[in-house]
């Protein structure tokens, strides 16, 4: 019989590191900011806003188990689960995550689920694809930014200016590398469900639709670095980018220092 999660040690482990790394990353007032702003007012207008959608996203899944379609269901359970995901993974680690990634996040999956799938943008819309695939190819840079440029930061010794252009490159390869496997996805999804009534092809058994995909998908990990530092660049008008960046690194290296010096006086 499995254990209830709270009672795992997997559990415990997340809880513990995401809480410590919070405690250095929260105490500051400046990282405790969202990304672009330091209003608030449009913090707590997102919160609400990714709230809403959390639970519109739902609707689908429920839709479709209604009218038994299995491949439908899948995809928007899927894509449900994919939202709750970064909520749960907030819940359990106590960990601060940009209000505004999250959004884009909830409404990259809500274009594709929502209003894609469910609304049937996909048939009614000829370039409602290419537009979800450079969107996405900018939402997988925002999202994997921050989270590339964390781990630079807390073990790189380069300076800032450097660090930043092996952050870029990382994250352009690695959005990339996770656009291609949504394509492989698709390919597969195409084989097992291709004649399942109401079933509608992704890949339409053409290599022109995978390659235009693909490279709208390069396009859109371009746009998003590109959008990440513009909108960095236009908020530290009011603060010092670099300088957010910095103590965000020295926090996370002090965390590393003292989980260090813990285990080696064990």
């Amino acid at each position: 019989m499995l254990k209830p999660i709270r009672k795992t040690a997997f559990y415990k482990y997340l809880k513990n590191e995401g809480h410590e790394i919070s405690v250095f990353l929260r105490n500051d007032t400046l990282i405790r900011e969202t990304l672009f702003s330091s209003n608030s007012r449009a913090y707590r207008s997102l919160r609400i806003f990714n709230l809403v959608m959390s639970l519109i996203i739902f609707l689908p899944v429920v839709a479709s188990l209604l009218d038994m379609n299995l491949p439908h269901f899948l995809g928007y359970l899927i894509s449900a689960l994919g939202i709750y995901l970064v909520w749960i993974f907030e819940l359990i680690t106590k960990s601060t995550l940009f209000e505004e990634i999250k959004t884009f996040t909830i409404m990259q999956v809500s274009l594709h689920s929502v209003f894609g799938m469910y609304l049937q943008f996909y048939d009614k819309y000829t370039y409602f694809d290419d537009f979800l695939h450079i969107t996405g190819g900018m939402w997988l840079s925002l999202m994997l930014f921050p989270i590339i440029l964390a781990i630079e930061l807390t073990f790189t010794s380069q300076k800032l200016p450097t660090a930043i252009w092996k952050v870029n490159l990382s994250t352009f390869s690695l959005s990339v590398t996770m656009g291609t496997l949504w394509e492989v996805f698709e390919f597969i999804s195409d084989l097992i469900f291709r004649d399942y009534p109401g079933y509608r092809l992704a890949q339409q058994d053409s290599l022109f639709d995978t390659m235009t995909d693909l490279i709208y998908d390069c396009a859109g990990s371009i746009l998003g670095i590109m959008l990440f530092w513009y909108l960095l660049r236009k908020s530290s008008k009011n603060r010092d980018i670099y300088n957010l960046l910095e103590r965000i690194g020295k926090s996370l290296r002090m965390f590393m220092d003292r989980k260090k010096t813990r285990s080696e006086n064990l």
